[in-house]
């Protein structure tokens, strides 16, 4: 929806991007909080969106499984406002994108991953290793290559590590009853949901991370002479 209103209102130019809500440093220090939110939606063209959805789609679909559709949103959300706090404090330049979201996610499953590596065995720690070695990736990209939003992957990555070690579901063995028990019990995996109240503790932090960031970095920020704000 939001490409869609890009393209009819002018294309994903820069003046455009930031009429829609790309995060800008001299915007936000100037009260504009929302543009924390909204980059998350927006997209430089097709491509760029093309594979932020990749990532959701493959990555996101397991861990919705997992961690359930409202802790799945609470975390990609969560993710991507601490991700461009964390692009804003390190620098001005105007960004969109749900990359910091998407790290959110990969942070989030492979939080997951360690605190169940003992029950999910073998499979687990393949997974792992291959979360490590797509973030190690994207890392290697990101300072190779102009254009990457490296803060907003970081900020992300973090925020959806704390958030799943706070809501990441504890896998269990159990035992299956059965009719005829002989040999062995069949033992089977059950998840053990976090409560409610910390799925609210995760937004909190987050959120308050994501404000001491913002304030901060918007006391570096100076007004010109015109009631500007620019970088100090």
């Amino acid at each position: 929806m939001f490409f869609l209103g890009i393209l009819a209102t002018g294309g994903s130019n820069t003046q455009n991007l930031l009429n829609w809500g790309a995060k800008y440093g001299p915007y936000i220090a100037e009260g504009e909080y929302w543009r924390l939110f909204m980059p998350m939606f927006l997209h430089v063209g097709l491509f760029h969106m093309a594979t932020n959805l990749f990532g959701l789609v493959i990555f996101g679909s397991m861990v919705e499984k997992v961690f359930g559709s409202v802790r799945f949103t609470a975390l990609y959300l969560m993710a991507g406002i601490l991700g461009n706090a964390v692009s804003y404090l390190a620098g001005p330049n105007p960004g969109v994108g749900a990359s910091g979201a998407v790290f959110g996610i990969l942070g989030a499953f492979g939080v997951y991953l360690l605190m169940n590596r003992r029950i999910l065995g073998q499979m687990g720690r393949q997974q792992l290793t291959s979360i490590g070695v797509i973030v190690a990736i994207n890392i290697v990209l990101g300072l190779s290559t102009s254009g990457i939003d490296n803060a907003a992957h970081f900020g992300g990555l973090i925020a959806g590590g704390i958030v799943a070690w706070l809501i990441a579901p504890r896998q269990r063995l159990f035992e299956v009853a059965t009719p005829f028990n002989f040999g062995a019990p069949r033992m089977a995996m059950r998840r053990g949901s976090q409560p409610g109240s910390k799925v609210v503790i995760a937004i909190v932090l987050i959120f308050a991370l994501a404000v001491a960031i913002v304030w901060f970095q918007t006391g570096t920020y100076t007004t010109n002479i015109l009631g500007q704000k620019i970088p100090g």
